[in-house]
């Protein structure tokens, strides 16, 4: 029979009993016991340890870091790569045996293993002085008392904030501030809430054929407005917000309210090749990953400067490149010795604007000085200020 936790030693007794049940058998009984046993001991640790244990999900994360693990590397512990991708992101649990395996094979303690995440105070979530003052700066006039119902707000009552900051799909640098990045992240779900779109989304309309498409606005003198219009129309948001102190991101892909798509733009580099190819590649996981986007309150963060082997970012990665430049047209892009009237007429089949192409090059060779005079920079910003 399970006791009350009253000192101590109780709590020592606890967790050895915890140990001999985990090493035991599967079956019901013995299960239930854990579970109760489990909630005992950290409704103690909760009250009475100051340093509490982490999540499971949040210990997993913390290991693969110090040993430098990706998510391969926990197949032989948790199973299937799908397996592994599913808990990774919290829409699986763990089961005794992958508590078992995580335990022995990474020396993850059982009462982290077994925490369960709790629905926590958004108050828990901190920002520094400077990301307040630039979000001051572009209307959010916050204090930090402030950012729990800003979060609430933005995310719904049921925001937890220690699963929020690790169900992220982030291709982004390991300075990245994460509480910043939720803060911004918020931002731009406040202002989509504020700006809907002027048609409804459908998924099956966001094909190679539709990209192809907006790419093509891309020769348009007001190009990069056109093609926000274009996909209100079509039931997506465009937000363009620039970046707070500790992030580093390009764009990111989000739902509103689990429904309405949302693309945020930092524009960080005002480049015509940049926020096209950031604006693809973010449509492009609406069109190839919408269910994931879907489901565990997913966003695709991506800082594009960062080479990641990820097979999500990179399908992203190719179909962006191929409706901006049709593969039939691209081998002038990897060609070293490209004469400038060459990206000129690529760019001319392509029916895309010709920085595009001469951007294009340029990180296919590595070689940012060559084409220069073909991109055109310092515009975009001002052509979406009020977007």
């Amino acid at each position: 029979m399970i006791k009350p936790i009253k000192n101590k030693l109780d709590h020592q007794t606890a967790k050895e009993r915890m140990e001999e049940l985990i090493l035991s058998s599967d079956d019901k009984d013995v299960l239930d016991e854990i579970e109760v046993l489990a909630a005992v001991i950290e409704k103690y640790e909760r009250n009475h340890i100051m340093t509490e244990a982490p999540s499971a999900l949040a210990a997993i994360k913390l290991r693969m870091e110090q040993r430098n693990l990706t998510a391969r590397d926990l197949e032989p512990y948790i199973g299937s790569r799908a397996r592994v991708s599913e808990v990774l992101s919290g829409k699986r649990k763990l089961s005794m045996d992958m508590v078992r395996a995580l335990h022995a094979g990474l020396a993850i303690p059982y009462e982290s293993l077994m925490k369960k995440e709790e629905i926590g105070s958004t108050m828990a979530v901190e920002v520094s002085q400077p990301v307040l003052t630039k979000l001051k700066e572009l209307g959010f006039d916050l204090n930090m008392k402030d950012i729990g119902g800003f979060l609430r707000s933005a995310f719904g009552p049921n925001f937890v904030p220690a699963l929020n900051r690790r169900t992220r799909t982030q291709r982004a640098s390991g300075k990245t501030d994460l509480n910043a990045l939720l803060v911004w992240q918020a931002a731009v779900l406040t202002k989509a809430d504020q700006n809907p779109p002027i048609g409804n989304f459908s998924r099956e309309l966001i094909d190679k054929n539709f990209l192809r498409s907006i790419a093509k606005l891309s020769t348009h003198p007001q190009g990069p407005l056109r093609a926000i219009n274009e996909l209100s129309k079509q039931g997506i948001i465009v937000v363009i917000f620039p970046l707070l102190p500790g992030t580093f991101l390009d764009g990111a892909v989000m739902l509103l309210k689990g429904k309405t798509p949302v693309i945020g733009l930092t524009l960080r580099h005002d480049r015509i090749d940049n926020f096209w190819f950031t604006l693809l590649h973010e449509l492009s996981h609406l069109a190839k990953h919408f269910q994931i986007l879907s489901t565990s309150d997913h966003v695709f963060f991506d800082e594009l400067d960062v080479e990641t082997d990820d097979e999500i970012e990179a399908e992203a990665d190719s179909l962006a490149k191929r409706s901006l430049i049709p593969a039939r047209f691209a081998s002038v892009c990897r060609k070293k010795f490209a004469r400038t009237e060459e990206i000129e007429s690529v760019s001319e089949q392509a029916g895309v604007h010709v920085s595009i192409v001469a951007g294009r090059w340029q990180k296919e060779n590595g070689d940012y000085k060559k084409f220069s005079r073909l991109i055109e920079r310092n515009i975009v910003r001002d052509m979406l200020r009020s977007a």
